[in-house]
């Protein structure tokens, strides 16, 4: 008998179906006020905020997390593990989200979310390094990944200075963060921005 290793749609659908969930986590924690006015909507911007965030976080994650996965050739045990990692970061991110919410945009609760975009994003580095493997005998995709690297490396260290920085000002990791989002919001262009250079 031929084995034959999942392939990498049905790993796609599994994820998917794993941001969908993290997605109505955090909107099921939208409690609307009993009071019917503006100012107790008001009352609710850190929960509004830290929802508006992680919206965005998880969203970005999914666009490029498909990207990638599109290039894999196989889900062979490494990049299934690989993924199942960065998979449990991304689930504590609604329990981040609450936690931020409820202490009203703390430093510690707004370093420990950026501690766990720091999380995911070195398990994201690791997953891409799993399926890269599979490019040996594709030279743009090599390119593209090397690009995709450099990237990666970027969002570490400023997420990494996101921790302590929520201790200047909350504003400042939520700035780090979005500005990390607008870099990955078209999910290849760094990577082949970085392609032409090379050339």
């Amino acid at each position: 008998m031929v084995r034959r290793h999942p392939t990498p749609e049905r790993l796609g659908a599994f994820s998917d179906g794993v941001l969908a969930i993290i997605i109505t986590i955090m909107v099921l924690e939208l409690r609307a006020p009993h009071e019917v006015s503006f100012q107790a909507l008001i009352h609710l911007w850190p929960t509004f905020l830290s929802y508006a965030l992680s919206y965005t976080f998880v969203a970005v994650f999914w666009a490029n997390h498909h990207h990638m996965l599109q290039h894999a050739e196989r889900a062979d045990h490494m990049v299934v593990w690989a993924n199942l990692f960065v998979l449990f970061f991304v689930s504590l991110i609604p329990f981040f989200t609450d936690y931020l919410a409820e202490n009203q945009m703390a430093p510690f609760a707004m370093a420990l979310y950026a501690g766990d975009c720091f999380l995911i994003t070195a398990t994201y580095m690791l997953l891409q390094k799993v399926i890269a493997t599979q490019f040996s005998g594709n030279e743009e995709l090599r390119h593209m990944d090397r690009g995709a690297h450099r990237r990666n490396c970027i969002a570490l260290v400023s997420y990494a200075a996101a921790i302590p920085a929520a201790y200047i000002h909350p504003a400042v990791p939520i700035l780090i963060i979005l500005g990390i989002g607008c870099v990955y919001f078209i999910p290849d262009a760094f990577s082949r921005l970085t392609q032409r250079a090379a050339r």
